[in-house]
Order: C-alpha cells, then structure tokens, then sequence
C-alpha cells in the first residue's frame, strides 16, 4: 500500500510539473503532439453530445450548440443560432421548432407533389389527375386541374384554414399544453400530451406511441430532422427542375435512366 501510494504521488507531482512546463514554454515535441495540444486548449467544453460527429463546427458554433437538440453536428456558418451573433434577433429555440415543422411539411409535400405522377405511370389513377405537382394549380398559369371552383377560391380558402390552424400552433408555443385545455368540439383532450410544442405527442400526433423511452425517442427525433431536412432539399429541387425542364420530378428521373448521357444536369439547363 505504501509503495501504491507512493506511485501515486510520483505520477500526480508529474503531471503537475508538466502542465507547468508546457504552461511556461513552448513545446520541442514532434508536431502531432503539438495540434493535439492546441486543439484541446482552444475547443469549448461541450455540454451535451461530446461524442457526436461534427460537420463544419466553429469554436463559436460549438459555444452555443452543445448537442442537446436533435440533429446538432455543430454546423451554423452563418451563426444563425447564436444568441449573440448574426441570428441573435431571433430567438434560436424558435428556429430550432421552425426547422423541425418545416421539414414535416416539406415530407407531406415531397410525398405529394411525386405521388400523382407516380400513380398515373402505374395507371392506379386516371391519366387526367396524373399531373405534374406545378399543373395541379398551384401556379395556375402554368396549368390546373377543373376542380369544384378556380384555383384562386381554393387559394384563399386555403390560406384561412392554414391560418386558423397555425395559429393555434403559436398559441400552444407561447402556452404549451394549451390547446389541450382549450375547448375545441369536444376533441381537445386529443391535444394534450407532452407540453412540449415541437413533440406534442397525444393520441392525435403519436397515436401509435413511438418513442416510450427516451433512447428511443432521442433516435426518432434525429432521424426524423434529417428526413426533413432531406425533403426540404428535394422540394427546392421539384421547383428547379420543373422551371428548368418543363416536367415533373419522377418523369425527370425515368428520363434520365432512359438515357442518362442526353438527359442529365448539363444537358436540362435550359429554362421553360
């Protein structure tokens, strides 16, 4: 015991006199030795999230984003999150709820916008409802559909159902856990659930009840950020390649595989 405890000493008075050392001088150790040392001093200490993998992160990037919330890799270039930078008008945690509803919706519509088109090939739809997503009447110049009224009467009936709709969304972010104690027809004990606006759960958002434990849940809160991500990425090119090519996103890809050497990026750039 005797003996241990003098190892133990020895080890710690080393330790101590080399952090003098190198606090003191500098270093004539190889080069790798030398990065290691400056990286260790000069990275932030991270919260949460030690271990996760980092894409393009920035010693200011990482002051901030400490990997609490899903699909944090530490990658803000433009420093949109930082409280106290570019993006500081904006409360980050609003952005962070933005990204996660936008890339809902972008799944919904990266999924619709292809679905028609689909469908009409396999002939499960009649060929006059097969259309590419921008003659559906969406951009009613470019086509639409002769659905029960014009396009502009669908447009702003639209707009007042979203409207009521997003807006008791915001509601249940300023108040979370509202909207289930807010009378609505008798279904308001559908909203309740977590109280947490981004992942209300209830029996109308999780009724299949995924996500019981918190491993879990952590799992499909990433993977669920980085599909949205990715159809928020394809949904900005269903609008590139119909203003470039002319035709829909599915007809684009079986053209390709058709012949990918005419048909193909290079060869698209041209604007209808």
């Amino acid at each position: 015991m005797a003996t241990q405890a003098l190892v133990s000493s020895s080890l710690t008075s080393s330790v101590e006199s080399a952090r003098q050392i190198l606090g003191a001088r500098s270093l004539h150790t190889p080069s790798r030795k030398v990065s290691f040392v400056v990286k260790a001093t000069s990275t932030p200490p991270v919260k949460q999230g030690a271990n996760r993998q980092l894409w393009f992160a920035s010693k200011q990037s990482l002051s901030y984003l400490d990997g609490s919330l899903p699909g944090d890799f530490g990658f803000d270039p433009l420093g949109l999150s930082d409280p106290e930078g570019t993006g500081g008008f904006i409360e980050p945690k609003w952005l962070a709820y933005g990204e996660v509803i936008n890339g809902r919706f972008a799944m919904l519509g990266a999924a619709g916008a292809i679905a028609p088109e689909i469908l009409g090939k396999l002939g499960l739809i009649p060929a006059e409802t097969a259309l590419p997503w921008f003659k559906t009447g969406v951009i009613p110049p470019a086509g639409t559909y002769d659905y029960w009224a014009d396009p502009f009467t669908l447009f702003v009936l639209e707009m007042a159902l979203m409207g009521f709709a997003e807006h008791r969304r915001l509601q249940d972010w300023y108040n979370p856990g509202s909207m289930g104690k807010q009378y609505f027809l008798g279904l308001e004990k559908g909203f309740s659930g977590s109280g947490d606006p981004a992942y209300p759960g209830g029996p109308f958002f999780n009724p299949l009840g995924f996500g019981k434990d918190e491993k879990s849940m952590k799992e499909l809160k990433l993977k669920e950020i980085k599909n949205g991500r990715l159809a928020m990425l394809a949904i900005l090119g269903y609008f590139i390649q119909g203003l470039v090519t002319g035709v829909g996103p599915y007809q684009n890809l079986l053209d390709h595989l058709a012949d990918p050497v005419n048909n193909n990026v290079l060869t698209s750039l041209k604007f209808h």
